[in-house]
């Protein structure tokens, strides 16, 4: 049993001008040939003229269950966002709330061709129940909010090495775990020696929000008389593989450190123009050698989980506040959405290649909005939208077939989500 691809144009070696046949056996691309490939009468052939095929989208910061915010505060200053209004919205939230929230996240990143993400929040074992029923992959981690090791912080710990214990390799394979200290204001000097440890004995990454704002930056020098980016590399935190999301306010020598140790920048171009944080220096960033990879966010700062709006927005921000047409050119938008993110998060496609995992979506070319393509590549990141994506692949089975949700319920999740958005806010 197998799946066939036929006449698909297939973006191989960051271009996109050859139609191709696909063959995926198992959970992984087996054969990739111009000419038409031999089949057989238990594989599922599909007919991919007039679509492109590339390798799934990689959310790589998120905070899935945020969806359930979406529209609840906007307009105001992050941190009032934040204290004023979704804090106190999530102490509301209870487990079963967290996994229906998690389901209508995964059911519209899979519509929007994302297969796989990367999740920082609480209850952490409802998200990964909602991706086990869902078929995604997810780096998950718990989202660690503490100033000390005391009876607070130890709890925080042990939360956080429980999700590891539980959910690593979880799923098939497709949940991994990550360490997430959530910030340099949020967790103290005593937290991130420990989170350190933690990450280094459990042999997993560490997932973090680094230098988003300014206010986060000057309260820093305040209390660590030092940048969060030059804090954090003091205490020995990027010698553990760290995906770090904004990077919003870092100068250059921190840029050039980010590249030194490795660091994987999780640009979220939406959010933090958004919530008015500025836009990160990513041209920067990738010219000195840093991995920079794209994610959305939480909903209720983006106001979606579309990684196509991300990768159109992360090069047209680029473009303008440089004022150079050449910055961040749609291959590179690509790559960022695709490739970057599936090597930082340590699974998944990185490109379509024999022997990758089968992780492929396809494209809709011949809509009203894409026709005429001239450069596949162009079209999919200046034109093409969420509602482009027709068919979405994930570890080589189906999770959506001609715009249907196979492994979603769609009408129950919004049915349970509206349902339960009343509550969590009063």
């Amino acid at each position: 049993m197998g799946i066939v691809l036929r006449n698909v144009v297939a973006l191989v070696d960051g271009k996109a001008n050859e139609t191709v046949d696909i063959r995926i056996r198992g959970k992984k691309l087996d054969t990739i040939g111009e000419s038409v490939l031999p089949v057989s009468e238990t594989d599922t052939i599909i007919d991919g003229e007039g679509k492109l095929a590339v390798p799934g989208f990689v959310n790589a910061h998120t905070h899935l269950p945020m969806v359930l915010f979406r529209g609840l505060a906007e307009d105001i200053s992050l941190s009032t966002w934040l204290e004023d209004y979704i804090w106190p919205a999530e102490r509301e939230l209870t487990s079963e709330d967290v996994y229906w929230g998690s389901l209508l996240g995964i059911a519209e990143m899979l519509k929007g061709g994302t297969t796989q993400f990367a999740d920082m929040y609480f209850h952490t074992g409802a998200i990964g129940r909602a991706v086990t029923d869902s078929g995604i992959r997810a780096l998950l981690s718990y989202g660690i909010v503490a100033q000390t090791l005391d009876k607070h912080g130890k709890q925080e710990m042990e939360r956080a090495s429980g999700i590891i214990d539980r959910w690593q390799g979880a799923a098939d394979g497709r949940i991994r775990t990550a360490v997430s200290p959530h910030a340099v204001y949020t967790c103290g000097k005593e937290i991130w020696r420990a989170v350190i440890n933690l990450a280094q004995e459990r042999d997993v990454p560490l997932h973090i929000h680094l230098s988003e704002t300014r206010e986060e930056v000057d309260r820093c020098r305040e209390e660590w008389n030092e940048t969060p980016v030059r804090a954090l590399d003091r205490l020995g935190v990027f010698a553990v593989p760290t995906l770090a999301a904004h990077c919003v306010h870092v100068d250059q020598e921190e840029i050039e450190r980010l590249a030194e140790r490795n660091v994987t920048v999780v640009h979220c171009p939406k959010s933090n123009a958004k919530l008015g944080n500025g836009n990160a220096p990513i041209v920067a960033l990738r010219s000195a050698g840093a991995r920079v990879a794209l994610g959305t966010d939480g909903a209720a700062s983006n106001n979606s989980l579309d990684m196509m709006e991300e990768m159109r927005f992360a090069s047209l921000f680029q473009k303008g506040s440089l004022k150079d047409p050449t910055a961040i050119p749609a291959r590179e938008a690509v790559r960022m959405a695709t490739e970057c993110g599936a090597a930082a998060l340590g699974s998944g496609a990185r490109e379509i290649a024999v022997g990758e995992d089968a992780d492929l979506i396809l494209i809709d070319l011949d809509r009203v909005d894409t026709v005429p393509a001239y450069e596949p590549v162009t079209t999919l990141v200046y034109a093409a939208h969420a509602d482009s994506v027709t068919d979405v692949i994930v570890a080589g089975e189906f999770l959506l077939r001609d715009r249907e949700l196979l492994t979603i319920d769609e009408e129950r999740v919004k049915y349970e989500v509206k349902r339960r958005s009343r509550h969590c806010i009063n």
